[in-house]
């Protein structure tokens, strides 16, 4: 009995952190921030239709019109402004909520190795500290689900069959050089997104942990 205790006390608290409330903490976090991502992007959506319809009326649909691409339904009226908000609230905070679900993970119990503080403890994660960022982790994370996303959405204006009318999403092809509306090309995309969106993330994290480490001496 003893023993399996102990097997699990070694299970909870790896490299000093306690996992049971690592885990916790990322759940919890990764909800927060899924909720405020999404109301912020409902938000948006929503004023920037009413705005586009009071200043422009019937012309308002020239450019958030090109939101129906992705958001089915949507159109730049009083009702389309509900319909957009709440695919913006469904896009914005499921992505933001899985990529700090998924930096979570992929940072694990290395949480440790990137605290800042000047007070030591038993577990990093209460310590007065600041957090740097993981560069690897936060590009392999918002790489990921910048890929997906890419993918998922052109794969699905391919499934509705309007792949050859989609010629704003074709634009992407400007930016990501081999991109087109088809199978094929999200493919190609997603993994030339993957890498322009990891290579950004190492570059910031580089920059804000300099600042930090700065800031903190």
């Amino acid at each position: 009995m003893g023993n399996y205790q102990n097997m699990q006390a070694a299970n909870q608290n790896v490299h000093g952190v306690n996992l049971t409330l690592l885990n916790a903490a990322i759940r919890f976090n990764a909800l927060m921030l899924g909720f405020t991502a999404g109301t912020l992007a409902a938000v948006i959506v929503y004023f920037a239709t009413l705005v586009s319809l009071a200043k422009w009326g019937d012309h308002s649909g020239n450019y958030l019109g090109l939101l129906a691409i992705f958001f089915p339904g949507y159109s730049v009226t009083d009702s389309g402004a509900w319909v957009g908000a709440f695919w913006a609230f469904i896009y914005a905070g499921t992505f933001s909520a899985l990529s700090y679900r998924l930096y979570g993970r992929v940072l694990g119990t290395r949480i440790a190795d990137i605290l800042l503080s000047a007070v030591p403890t038993e577990n990093p994660v209460l310590k007065p500290s600041v957090l740097r960022l993981h560069g690897v982790s936060l590009g392999a994370a918002i790489g990921v689900m910048a890929a997906l996303s890419l993918f998922f959405s052109t794969t699905w204006l391919v499934v509705r069959g309007t792949a050859d009318e989609s010629v704003h999403a074709a634009l992407f092809s400007n930016y990501i050089p081999g991109y087109s509306v088809s199978i094929q090309g999200a493919l190609l995309g997603a993994v030339e997104l993957f890498v322009m969106v990891f290579v950004a993330c190492l570059l910031l994290a580089s920059v804000y942990n300099k600042i930090v480490e700065t800031r903190h001496q």
